[in-house]
């Protein structure tokens, strides 16, 4: 598969983990469940974001910070939930949300688990960056970074087209 296009259901099966939300220690951690991404979002409206790593520069710097600057923004447009992900394990990416003060479930963390691989959407083994709106199951955005930029997966890219 070939990433996802505008009007595509999204896929059957797909399932990362994650650790909800718990605590301010950075340095404390919980257990990794899964989060079922294929159910979830046939019953919300959902920005799903993938970035290459957590804690690098452009995700850390620019792309996190669009989508925690504009969470009211998102809510406005009906948007339910966004999950970030990034090649990083579980552990990693609730590092990486209390590190950035993300303590609720409206931004959740969760590891990739092949996803962006199965639709052709990969850096080599890292996660591409690249952001994906599902309606209740219906894909209405989805774009791929050609650069280091982050012009169609930041936050006012999809919330342009929401």
């Amino acid at each position: 598969m070939s990433g996802l296009k505008v009007g595509d259901s999204f896929p059957e099966g797909v399932k990362f983990s994650y650790v909800a939300p718990s605590g301010d220690d950075i340095l404390s951690c919980g257990v990794p469940g899964p989060y079922d991404a294929s159910a979830e979002f046939r019953n919300k409206k959902v920005v799903l974001v993938a970035v290459p790593g957590a804690f690098t520069p452009t995700c850390q710097a620019s792309h996190l910070p669009s989508y925690i600057n504009n969470r009211e923004a998102l809510r406005a447009k009906g948007v339910d939930q966004v999950v970030v992900v990034a090649y990083n394990d579980a552990f990693v990416m609730s590092a990486w949300g209390k590190a950035n003060n993300v303590r609720d479930d409206f931004i959740i963390f969760a590891d990739d688990n092949g996803f962006s691989k199965s639709i052709g959407w990969t850096l080599g083994e890292r996660t591409a960056r690249y952001a994906i709106a599902v309606d209740h199951g219906k894909v209405v955005y989805a774009e791929k970074e050609d650069g280091k930029g982050i012009d169609k997966s930041g936050a006012e890219a999809v919330l342009a087209k929401l």
